[in-house]
């Protein structure tokens, strides 16, 4: 493989390590899948892989670039803008919609302390993604701090569907209504009140429907990287992580769906 083609701005850096212990493709794959899978300290995984911590951390940042280049032109990963998904769902007659939560390390920041902190006794970081029936990830927002509500994310991309699709989501997104959009999301108990045994039961329906966007972010956080305390400083990483859990968990679904049909 021609590192140097792939990533030209690693250059320098890529030439060094290409004659240490992972020297074959496999090596590469096997050493960034298991960080993503494991989520282990660099100190740990960098003795394991018998190597030093800063010889781990840019292997790290350098595999995990060209593993998500290599998703994308597997078309793996989800879409990143909303605005597409138009094009991208023609056909398509339902989607889930949900939001997904990450903690992360107290920041050292007072502001960055407040911003992150999700009112759960923890500080986050989370994204919004929208999956298809089969558990697809078809599109995953960007990385926001963990206040930020999952409604404000929809308004901060909004999402331009096919007319007509009908739109499952959680009452987290009230007030949250695509244009020519059929929205199918649970009654919220009302204050003070019960809700009816006709209203429960159509709750319990919806809720069994989606459970299967529930499947799909499990599905993507089989990578501990996207469940456990996230501990990377390196800006951007924690977004690029979260889109390879997604490839990644999108790649199994195509394997899964070609045993099928074969």
């Amino acid at each position: 493989m021609n590192i140097t083609a792939i990533l030209p701005w690693k250059v320098k850096c890529a030439n060094v390590y290409l004659t240490t212990v992972l020297s074959l493709i496999q090596d590469k794959m096997f050493f960034i899948l298991v960080y993503l899978k494991i989520n282990p300290l660099q100190e740990l995984h960098a003795i394991q892989f018998e190597m030093t911590q800063p010889q781990a951390n840019r292997w790290i940042h350098l595999l995990s670039e060209i593993l998500r280049r290599t998703l994308k032109t597997l078309g793996e990963l989800p879409d990143r803008n909303s605005k597409r998904l138009i094009h991208i769902l023609q056909g398509c007659e339902e989607v889930l919609l949900d939001g997904t939560e990450r903690p992360i390390q107290r920041p050292l920041d007072e502001d960055w302390q407040s911003a992150c902190y999700s009112g759960k006794k923890t500080h986050s970081i989370k994204n919004n993604l929208l999956c298809t029936n089969n558990l697809r990830i078809v599109w995953l927002s960007s990385t926001y701090k963990g206040h930020v509500h999952d409604k404000k994310i929809c308004d901060e991309e909004p999402l331009l569907l096919p007319k007509g699709i009908r739109l499952w989501q959680d009452t987290g997104f009230i007030g949250h209504k695509p244009d020519g959009v059929e929205i199918c999301m649970p009654k919220k108990k009302p204050k003070g009140k019960e809700l009816t045994c006709v209203e429960k039961q159509e709750n319990k329906r919806i809720s069994g429907v989606r459970i299967k966007v529930e499947h799909a972010i499990g599905g993507m956080k089989k990578c501990r990287i996207v469940k456990e305390r996230f501990r990377c400083h390196k800006f951007g990483f924690e977004d690029m992580v979260i889109l390879i859990a997604c490839g990644l968990h999108n790649f199994r679904i195509s394997h899964k769906m070609s045993h099928i049909t074969n």
